[in-house]
C-alpha cells in the first residue's frame, strides 16, 4: 500500500519471529532485489477487539516507533477487512487511534515531546533552535526523532540536494538515535511545503510523522495555525494540533497489490 507515494509492505498476522530479521526486511524492501518499499509493517495477533499490535521497520531493517502514513495504510486495510470505522494500533511507542470517513483515513499520533532527553538529543539545549551544521532546526519527537528546518525561499527549498544533505544531518552527532529531517517553506496561501529525508529510509515522497512534526514546529514558531495542509512531493496531508495536545494526520491511502511469499 502507499500513502501519497510513501509505500509499505504489510504482513498480516505473522507469528514467525524470524521474518522480522533485518536481513529479510532489507532484502524485501530493496526495489531491485525485492518488492521495494520505504517501510515494512507487521500486524501481529492480539486478543483485544478493535486493537491491533503493529511492528514497524525502516527499509534498512531498523525498527521505528512511529510511521504516520504506514499506520493509516494498516488501519485502512484492517477496517475494510473487519468492517470497522475505527480501531487502535498499538505500536512500540504508543497507541494510535484511527478513524475513517469516506476515503480519508485519520490517525492520532499522540502528544509531541519537546524535552531534549525525550527526543532524544545528545545534550541539554534549546530544542527550538538546534544548530545542525549550516542549518538551524526545531527538534521534537512524534514517536520518533525529527528536526524541522525552515527555508525562507521556496526556490531554495526546491533546489536543495536532499540526497546529499539528508544522510549527513540524519546521523549528526546531536542525534544518538539518528533523526528524520524535514525542510519546510511557508507558501503564499499559508500552507506548508515540505521535503523530507527519513531516518533509515532516505528521501521519500511523503512522511506522516514528519508532516505532524512540521505543523507543530511551524505553529510553535508562529509560522502556521494549528491546522494546516502540508504539501509533499506525493500530494497533500492535513494536520491538526488539537487542544488536548495530540496531533492528527489525515489523507488518502491506496492498495497497490497483495500476494504471498513462498520458499
Amino acid at each position: 500500500m502507499h500513502g501519497l507515494g510513501n509505500d509499505f509492505i504489510i504482513f498480516d498476522n505473522i507469528d514467525n519471529p524470524t521474518i522480522n530479521d533485518p536481513k529479510f526486511i532489507n532484502k524485501i524492501s530493496n526495489r531491485r532485489l525485492g518488492i521495494g518499499c520505504d517501510q515494512v509493517m507487521f500486524i501481529e495477533n492480539t486478543d483485544e477487539p478493535n486493537n491491533f499490535k503493529v511492528k514497524m521497520y525502516n527499509s534498512d531493517g531498523s525498527e521505528t516507533g512511529a510511521c504516520g502514513n504506514g499506520s493509516r495504510c494498516v488501519a485502512d486495510y484492517l477496517m475494510k477487512k473487519n468492517k470497522l470505522n475505527s480501531l487502535t494500533i498499538k505500536s512500540v511507542s504508543n497507541d494510535l487511534f484511527c478513524t475513517k470517513i469516506d476515503n480519508l483515513v485519520t490517525v492520532n499520533m499522540g502528544v509531541p515531546k519537546f524535552n531534549w532527553n525525550e527526543i532524544p538529543l545528545s545534550k541539554d539545549q534549546n530544542t527550538k533552535n538546534v544548530k545542525l551544521d549550516e542549518f538551524e532546526a526545531f527538534c521534537l519527537s512524534i514517536g520518533n526523532p525529527h528536526a524541522v528546518i525552515f527555508i525562507n525561499n521556496l526556490e531554495d527549498l526546491e533546489n536543495l540536494n536532499i540526497n546529499a544533505i539528508g544522510p549527513r544531518l540524519e546521523k549528526h552527532s546531536i542525534f544518538p538515535e539518528f533523526a528524520n529531517i524535514e525542510f519546510v517553506s511557508v507558501l503564499d496561501d499559508k500552507s506548508l511545503r515540505m521535503r523530507v529525508w527519513e531516518r533509515g529510509a532516505g528521501m521519500t515522497s511523503a512522511c506522516g510523522s514528519g508532516a505532524c512534526a512540521t505543523l507543530v514546529a511551524a505553529s510553535s514558531l508562529d509560522k502556521s495555525a494549528k491546522e494546516n495542509k502540508i504539501v509533499l512531493d506525493g500530494g497533500d496531508l492535513f494536520i491538526k494540533w488539537l487542544d488536548n495536545g495530540s496531533v492528527t494526520l489525515s489523507g488518502d491511502t491506496e492498495r497497490v497489490f497483495e500476494g504471498f511469499i513462498g520458499e
